[in-house]
């Protein structure tokens, strides 16, 4: 499944992939402050952590979207 957006094909598979960086970048940041007691531009660790959970939280509701999505279109056929 593709969408046109912006002028850019875009795939819910590439969708997920960019959103996998964010992911992986804030929680190496959370362990990082955390390590060091430090925060970044006044955030704490904690904060980085749930940012981080926030886009797996997307993630996981994007995939169980497309599970359902793909579930309901066998269940039509």
């Amino acid at each position: 499944m593709s969408s046109f957006v912006g002028g850019i094909n875009v795939t819910l598979k590439k969708l997920r992939d960019l959103l996998e960086w964010p992911v992986m970048i804030l929680f190496v940041v959370a362990v990082v402050t955390a390590a060091l007691d430090k925060s970044i531009l006044g955030f704490s660790p904690i904060l980085w952590l749930l940012l981080s959970f926030w886009f797996l939280l997307l993630i996981i509701c994007m995939e169980v979207s497309m599970i359902r999505e793909h579930l309901e279109k066998e269940k039509e056929e």
